[in-house]
Formats: C-alpha cells, sequence, structure tokens
C-alpha cells in the first residue's frame, strides 16, 4: 500500500521517480557520515498481506520480497537482524531457547508449495483454508498454537504428496526435486537425524527434557551410533526422520535463495546465535559438557540472588589439546558455528560473548547460588572446583574467538568487524582485556545508560533490542520518573544534558535546546534517535518497535505473557508514515540532517545541498 505525501511536487506515492529521490538523499548523507543502518526484526514479526498470511511472519515469504524488503530498501537499510533461526520448543516461543539446531520450519513459506517450483506437494485448498482462517486472527499477534497445528497439516501434506509421487509415475519436476532431496539426505543426515528422533521423543514423553525420559531412550547415543536399540529405532521412524528431513530441506532451499535476492538487492541477513547449547546437542553429546555446572550470570544490582541459566557448560579440557589444536568439543563448537555463519552473509550477533571468554557457572544442583558453588570458571584459580581450568594470559581467554569462531566465519567470507559480540553484563577484567585487544565489535544501547560520543567507531549503536521496553515506552517511563523522584529527575537532567550535548548544532543556545528536549517528549525522541548518528559508531540498528514507532513491548526478560508475539501489520508502510506525522519512529532524513549539522559550519557548508534536501523530506515525513 502507497500513502500520498506530497510537499512542493514531491509525492512518495508516485514510485519510483520521487522515493529514488529520497533514497538518494538519505543514502548519501548516510555516505557522509560513514554510516550504515540495519533492522533487527525476528521472522514471525515480518508483515504478512491479509490475502496471503499464514497467522505468522518470514523474511522467506513473497510478501517479504516484493514488500517488505523493497520498503527497508528505500530507507537505505542494508542489514536486516533476525532471531536464532532454530526450532522452537512447543512450551515456549522464545527462539533464544530452541529445542534443537534445526532450522525454524515456520519460516517456510507455505505459498511456495502450492506452486510450480515444488510440483503443487501443496494442494491449493488446504493453502486457501489455512490463509482464510489465518485471515481472521489478531495480526498484530502470533498465535503460536494455531500456527504450529496448521504448518503440521500443510508441511505433512506436502510430505505425503512427494512421498506418493516417488512410489508411483513421477513427473520430471518431482524427479528433479527428489535428486535434489536425496542429495541432501546424504550430506546432511548425520547431523539433522538426531534432532528428528528428539522431537519424535519429545511427543512421545510429552516432555521436551530428556532427563525425564527412560533410560534407554536418556541415554541413546551414550554407546555410540551403531546400538541394536538405535537401529531398530531408524528403522521404526524412518518415515518421521524423513519428514523431518524433507522439512529441513525446504527451509535451507528457501534461506539460500532469498539470500541470493536480498543480496542483489543489497540487503544481507545477520543471524543471531544464543549461547545456550539445546537439548538435542546435550542429549546427543553428554561426554562434552560439565555435569556439575551451568552457565548463569552473578548477583548484581537487578538480581540480588543471580541469574541460574540453565545452560550447558562445554568441558574446558576438551575445547583445546594441550598442543593448542582443537579437542573433540572444540571442532564440535567449530562446526556449529560455520553451520551459522553458512546462511549469514551479513555477519552473526553472538549472544552473551562473555560466556566464551570469562563464563559465569554455578553448582545446578545446588537450592541457591552462593560465593562457595559458582565463579568465574577461568579466572577463580582461589576455588578448588575451578582451579585446573585457569586461564592466565589474555591469549587463552581470547582462544576461543581466535582459534574457532573467526576461522569459522572466515570461511564464508565474514571478517571479523562482521561479528558482533553482545558484551553486555558484567564485563571482568579478561573480557575488557580481550575485547581492547581483538577490538571486537560490541554493542552501545542508548536505554542502558551508553551515551553516543563514548560508543566506540567499531560498535552497533542502537536505542534498544527485543529485551528492551520500547523507545516511546522508555521515553514516557523518564518523563514520569522524572516528576515522581529525585533519583527519576536527576537521571532525566544528566540524560538530556549528554544527549543536548551529542545533538546540539552550531550557534544553537544549547541552555534552550536542553528545555526543549526537558518539556518535549517528541522532540526528545528525534534527539535521541539523532544521536545514533552523530556518534562516533558506524553502524547502526533499530528494533522494529522504535524504527515504526510502536508503543509496545516484545520480549520481558523472565516472563512469557505476551512475549516473542508482537509484529507488523499488513499495512505497515501506512503505520510508518502515519506515526512519522505525529513524531514517532525514526525520520532519517531529520536525524541525517542534524549529525550533518552537528559537525560544524564547516562541514554542513560543504553538504549544504544535501541537507536542503533532507530537510525537504524531514518536513514531508512530519506534514
Amino acid at each position: 500500500m502507497r500513502i500520498n505525501l506530497r510537499e512542493n511536487g514531491l509525492n512518495f506515492s508516485a514510485k519510483p521517480a520521487n522515493m529514488k529521490a529520497y533514497t538518494r538523499a538519505v543514502t548519501e548523507g548516510l555516505e557522509v557520515l560513514d554510516k550504515k543502518v540495519g533492522i533487527i526484526i525476528h521472522n514471525s514479526s515480518v508483515p504478512s498481506a491479509k490475502s496471503s498470511t499464514t497467522g505468522i511472519g518470514s523474511l522467506l515469504s513473497e510478501n517479504a520480497r516484493a514488500a517488505f524488503v523493497p520498503f527497508l530498501r528505500e530507507q537505505a537499510v542494508t542489514t536486516i537482524q533476525q532471531e536464532p533461526a532454530y526450532i522452537r520448543r512447543l512450551s515456549d516461543p522464545s527462539p533464544y531457547d530452541p529445542l534443537s539446531t534445526s532450522k525454524n520450519i515456520y519460516a517456510i513459506p507455505l505459498e511456495v508449495l502450492a506452486t510450480d517450483e515444488y510440483d503443487n506437494f501443496l494442494s491449493k485448498e488446504t493453502l486457501a483454508k489455512i490463509q482464510g482462517n489465518a485471515a481472521l486472527q489478531n495480526e498484530e499477534r502470533v498465535d503460536y498454537n494455531f500456527v504450529a497445528e496448521n504448518y503440521e497439516t500443510a508441511l505433512r501434506e506436502a510430505y505425503n504428496t512427494y512421498s506418493h509421487r516417488t512410489f508411483t509415475l513421477l513427473s520430471d519436476k518431482t524427479l528433479m526435486l527428489a535428486l535434489e532431496f536425496s542429495s541432501f539426505k546424504k550430506q546432511n543426515m548425520h547431523e539433522l537425524e538426531p534432532n528428528a528422533i528428539y522431537e519424535v521423543l519429545t511427543k512421545k514423553y510429552n516432555n521436551e527434557d530428556w532427563r525425564n525420559w527412560n533410560e534407554e531412550d536418556r541415554n541413546l547415543y551414550d554407546n555410540g551410533e551403531n546400538t541394536l536399540y538405535l537401529k531398530q529405532l531408524r528403522e521404526d521412524l524412518r518415515f518421521e526422520i524423513e519428514y523431518h528431513m524433507f522439512k529441513q530441506w525446504i527451509a535451507e532451499r528457501e534461506i539460500e535463495k532469498t539470500n541470493k535476492l536480498n543480496g542483489k538487492r543489497g540487503i544481507r541477513i545477520i543471524a543471531d546465535t544464543p549461547v545456550a547449547f539445546t537439548p538435542a546437542e546435550e542429549w546427543r553429546n553428554k561426554d562434552l559438557f560439565m555435569e556439575n555446572f551451568a552457565l548463569g550470570c552473578p548477583p548484581d544490582y537487578f538480581t540480588i540472588e543471580g541469574q541460574r541459566w540453565g545452560f550447558a557448560v562445554l568441558k574446558p579440557e576438551l575445547i583445546f589439546n594441550e598442543d593448542g589444536s582443537l579437542g573433540k568439543g572444540g571442532k564440535f563448537l567449530r562446526k556449529r558455528y560455520e553451520s551459522i555463519f553458512k546462511d549469514s552473509p551479513g555477519g552473526v550477533r553472538i549472544d552473551h560473548v562473555i560466556g566464551l571468554i570469562d563464563p559465569f557457572v554455578y553448582a545446578k544442583n545446588e537450592p541457591h547460588m552462593t560465593p562457595a558453588n559458582s565463579g568465574r570458571l577461568y579466572s577463580s584459580p582461589y576455588k578448588e572446583a575451578f582451579e585446573q581450568y585457569t586461564k592466565r594470559n589474555i591469549d587463552e581467554h581470547a582462544a576461543i574467538l581466535e582459534k574457532i569462531v573467526f576461522p569459522a566465519a572466515a570461511k564464508y567470507g565474514i571478517s571479523k568487524d562482521l561479528v558482533i559480540c553482545e558484551d553486555l553484563g558484567e564485563i571482568t577484567i579478561p573480557v575488557r582485556a580481550v575485547i581492547d585487544r581483538l577490538q571486537l565489535t560490541g554493542l552501545s544501547v542508548t536505554q542502558f545508560g551508553a551515551s553516543g560520543v563514548d560508543a566506540p567507531a567499531r560498535n552497533v549503536i542502537m536505542p534498544g533490542s527485543h529485551d528492551n521496553k520500547s523507545f516511546i515506552e522508555y521515553t514516557d517511563e523518564m518523563f514520569k520518573n522524572a516528576g515522581t523522584s529525585k533519583q527519576g529527575r536527576d537521571h532525566f537532567i544528566y540524560k538530556t544534558h549528554i544527549l543536548g550535548s551529542d545533538t546540539v548544532a552550531p550557534n544553537q543556545d544549547i541552555n534552550q535546546y536542553r528545555e526543549e528536549l526537558r518539556s518535549d517528549k517528541k522532540r526528545f525522541m528525534s534527539a535521541s534517535f539523532a544521536e545514533l548518528f552523530t556518534s562516533p559508531a558506524k553502524k547502526v540498528q533499530l528494533f522494529f518497535t522504535d524504527f515504526f514507532g510502536i508503543g509496545k513491548t516484545y520480549n520481558v526478560p523472565g516472563s512469557k505473557k505476551d512475549c516473542w508475539t508482537l509484529r507488523l501489520q499488513s499495512d505497515f508502510e501506512k503505520l510508518y508514515y502515519d506515526n512519522l506525522a505525529n513524531g514517532l519512529g525514526v525520520n532519517f532524513p531529520e536525524a541525517i540532517a542534524t549529525a550533518i549539522r552537528q559537525r560544524g559550519t564547516a562541514f554542513a557548508e560543504k553538504h549544504k545541498d544535501l541537507l536542503t534536501r533532507l530537510d525537504k523530506f524531514t518536513k514531508i515525513l512530519k506534514s
């Protein structure tokens, strides 16, 4: 849907001429500032057309290719950071605690299965029924139970159709697809078969935790991969295993196709990878993990007792051999990262990179975390349980990144600066030393107190991510607290003082400007977005709620109510421009123009023509 925004003959509904002029101005502005802009949006939150929705979004869908991605390119966006693309748990839709490393099947665009490309494995009648029912759902929220049921119906039908045709007269198209699928199975069976079996067993026991299964299934891989029981299980589950492989083949195929198309358009996908290992990985490789300790977060101002994440920890002695080469655990980790970089031409965000440098662990069988049963695994030599794992220099603390992660990235042409290291949390001395020595691309989050002027050039600067309130909610809360408590007022005064310094134009009265920021929420928000561009950081990222001016929270850490379900509505473009007219969302011409002027009169004069164009578009977007 296009909307009419006319000013001085410029019309945002008349493509391509005027949108090209707009995009050209924004792109030139970013080049002048040496900045790149990216959006963070999870597949489930991507908008669908009402006529073709399946109840959940996908960057692989036809609507994303035809409407959403082109819209982002018009705003000069060059990267899209998605969620960890793994199989979700049925009990929890969080993509950061997945069931296995198999690909997220809910990103598969069902509509493509009802085309000649897949020889119409899915009937148009079934697709139409799913889309018709999905159109009646609340399009701003994902109902995962509804989605799971419909995807099972559609994908099972597609697989059954394919299977039936392979036993009857094959069409030329199905034959070609069958040969391709056969090749995929040969290449990926060893890695994906355990995930398929794990998924079946979770349904058998109605329990996603292998620790609650019977002994035979709990220890299925402990005695190797050729036991009589495992061989029999493979035979009994051969169709379910192939069905799992079928879904993974389609997902991989669509990812590769979409990456190629996006690349031609100038968009690259950034993956996200959780620090947690999946239960399927731990179940299959129990010998690689510590038995008594789990990864967590130490007590701090926000969590007095610390955070007991429960994530498995690789045995340190298995990561590297004495000669520095990769041990069994190191090879396992290297292979894991290679699979992530393979599908992520824009790079990868590593969740909690601290866990790769100086992890905090605790005794998982103890009821409470205490100084006696928890600590830094590699830097607590005074604790008997950790003494043998002590790393004594920065080289050793940096080894996992230098010998495993970065080589895995390089294998697929991903440079070190495209590895985004989420470094939020307690920065210990070894972590700081590794960050500084390797010049890691970290995060500067303004909601967490980072100011633009202090953001390193190598960092990604952002107002917030999936774990933050939307910037509208953050602003409302800050203004409210400024009037209800001394602490809130002091923070507000400090924040606006720094923000004023970061975004004030030459010859502008800074004290008056600061008062404007303190009296007008929308002025504060526009300055906060401009701060991203006045900062030294060369990469700007915006979570989709902040990008589009949506005042709703996507996820509340530690809660499950209404988390991970928010998504963009079908008329996302109208929403974007309507919100900009109301002072919400990111007005890119305004933010870029502010940053250019903030660099001084001479710099602004040098780019006078560009500023004229940016100011014109700023006015249009506000009208």
